[in-house]
């Protein structure tokens, strides 16, 4: 088992991408609100109506055809990433360092290197670099010739809210550039982001399974289809809602050591979103906190939350 120390300010937290839902009022037959009736019998569970604008600025290139169920890896590149590490953090934040995320910096750079991408690290950036890199990425960055975008995301993070070197932004920030909608040349390709933080103060104690008994058991014809800004996404917390990230000052954070471990393992011949699955096994299974001075702190363990929004099976292997 990991030999583990309770980090200050904890490390994680994010919400799901935000959808851009504009409403305007319905009157029923009482007077009252009342829900959006498609004609084809569709309502929404609103309790106002909305409205479904067609525009050409929201029209985006199809990289693959409608009913394809793998997205394409036939672009030039496999696409960036970039890699936000923050080990230390301004005196006035209460930060404690994050020792152990700079090991985590380096295997998680090898491991997208090796799978093809373009990879960027960003070391210890303020809040206004960071939202300058990721709005460079999704306002000033042609993804056109690229398969799809990976952002690796470490650092202290609370409820909502992660940490950069001299404050905190809000999670939603990484992940709203990049809707359909905001970033077409992205639109219809997988959005991956991994990130390795504490979302609350919870500890995970975990139950013992036992065996109770022995076992012996062992289509081209679309011209245009619409999609929902959100989609495309893969959104992985190293923890579940309101609970702490285990971090090993040696050997780095139990989410990313499983991570480059399955995907080194799987890539050539698995799905990302089930490799995930692995990465979740691998973790709860192998990683058990050590802390018997802290008797409130041994023996927890860890599950990660894998949010998914997409629509086909994402495919890392190898391009040449």
């Amino acid at each position: 088992m990991e030999n583990v120390t309770r980090q200050n300010g904890g490390e994680v937290v994010v919400t799901d991408p935000l959808s851009n839902d504009h409403q305007r009022g319905k009157n029923g037959q009482n007077g009252s609100p009342d829900a959006a009736v498609g004609a084809n019998g569709d309502l929404t569970d609103a309790g106002k109506q909305g409205i479904t604008d067609v525009n050409v600025s929201r029209l985006a290139r199809m990289p693959v055809e409608v009913e394809a169920i793998r997205y394409s890896g036939n672009h030039s590149h496999r696409g960036h990433c970039i890699i936000f590490n923050h080990r230390v953090f301004d005196r006035n934040t209460g930060l404690g360092e994050r020792n152990g995320t700079d090991r985590d910096r380096d295997q998680v750079q090898q491991l997208f290197e090796q799978l093809g991408f373009q990879v960027k690290v960003c070391n210890n950036y303020t809040v206004a670099s960071i939202k300058a890199e990721i709005q460079d990425l999704a306002f000033g960055t042609d993804h056109s010739d690229c398969d799809m975008l990976a952002v690796i995301f470490m650092s202290h993070g609370e409820q909502d809210i992660l940490w950069g070197k001299d404050g905190h932004i809000k999670a939603e920030f990484l992940f709203e550039s990049f809707q359909g909608d905001q970033c077409k040349t992205l639109a219809g390709k997988p959005k991956l982001f991994f990130i390795q933080a504490c979302r609350g103060e919870n500890l995970d104690a975990g139950v013992t399974l036992v065996r109770s008994r022995p076992s012996d058991e062992t289509d081209s014809g679309y011209l245009s289809y619409k999609i929902p800004n959100t989609a495309d996404y893969l959104i992985c917390w190293s923890t579940v809602p309101g609970h702490y990230s285990w971090r090993n000052t040696t050997n780095g954070s139990w989410f990313i050591q499983s991570l480059v471990h399955v995907l080194n393992r799987d890539s050539s011949h698995d799905d990302l979103l089930s490799m995930m699955t692995s990465v979740n096994r691998h973790m709860i299974i192998n990683f058990e906190s050590n802390c018997p001075s802290q008797p409130h702190m041994h023996g927890k363990k860890q599950a990660a939350s894998i949010v998914s929004t997409l629509m086909r099976k994402v495919f890392l292997l190898p391009k040449y």
